[in-house]
């Protein structure tokens, strides 16, 4: 469209095929495949970007679909020692500036499953920091770590 540009490639078609009953593919709206497909490249940005700057302490991200994909990131955190304490906000700094789109980031332990809604709100209820800002810190002070276990249910025999 508009004038002709002589720095602009030209395309020349020698051929236009077609098939007896097509299969046509398309992502329409905001669905669950669209949010995946922009979710798994920005995922994978936050992880080679933080690993490169702050490797070992990025256990995993995902990007949440009621984000888009984009906007909102669980990001898992590996406090291993007293020193590592203070570095999720590093983690999370990281993030933004390697996906600029995202406006939400939940820290979570490993102890949570962050593919799971449920378990990432329970973070979000029992263990949640406020003074971080927009990042919502559910991790667990490092000197605290042995106090916040879950509780673990007895076995259950089923046959009995």
């Amino acid at each position: 469209m508009g004038q002709a540009q002589p720095g602009v490639p030209v395309v020349r078609v020698k051929a236009v095929t077609h098939r007896a009953n097509p299969i046509f593919q398309a992502l329409i709206g905001p669905g669950e495949e669209r949010t995946n497909l922009v979710g798994i490249p920005t995922e994978a940005g936050i992880i080679s970007h933080v690993e490169a700057n702050l490797p070992g302490i990025l256990g995993n991200a995902y990007c949440h679909p009621s984000g888009g994909g984009t906007y909102l990131a669980v990001l898992q955190i590996r406090i291993r020692s007293a020193q590592d304490e203070g570095k999720q906000r590093e983690v999370a700094l990281a993030a933004l500036s390697a996906a600029p789109r995202l406006k939400q980031i939940i820290l979570v332990d490993e102890d949570v499953d962050l593919f799971d809604g449920n378990d990432v709100l329970w973070a979000l209820a029992s263990r949640h920091r406020g003074e971080a800002g927009n990042v919502l810190d559910c991790t667990v002070p490092y000197e605290l770590k042995d106090r916040f276990r879950r509780p673990e249910f007895m076995e259950v025999d089923l046959t009995r």
